[in-house]
């Protein structure tokens, strides 16, 4: 799993200094607070659709998705890089 992620760790930093009228992944990195605000947006949708009497594995998934690519986005636009939430992970396995 934690190369999916480094993969698309290394899209979201290529995206760094695009055009972010032509790049919503440079639009986010040029704009905190709207990353901000799709973070919590994405996570919202999430809990929404965990919380359904007929859940939908498909549409947990897309949200999830969302979520995780909107929340590296944040991570990348302050320079978190992948492997240290993941070394977080790891040491909470512990």
């Amino acid at each position: 799993m934690s190369g999916h992620l480094e993969d698309l760790a290394r899209v979201i930093q290529s995206r760094r200094g695009a055009d972010p009228e032509r790049s919503y992944t440079a639009k986010l990195l040029a704009d905190p607070e709207l990353a901000q605000r799709k973070i919590m947006e994405e996570a919202f949708e999430v809990c929404l659709e965990l919380g359904r009497s007929d859940i939908n594995a498909d549409l947990v998934a897309n949200e999830a998705a969302d979520l995780v690519y909107h929340l590296m986005t944040g991570m990348a636009s302050v320079g978190v890089e992948p492997s240290t939430f993941l070394a977080v992970l790891e040491e909470r396995r512990r």
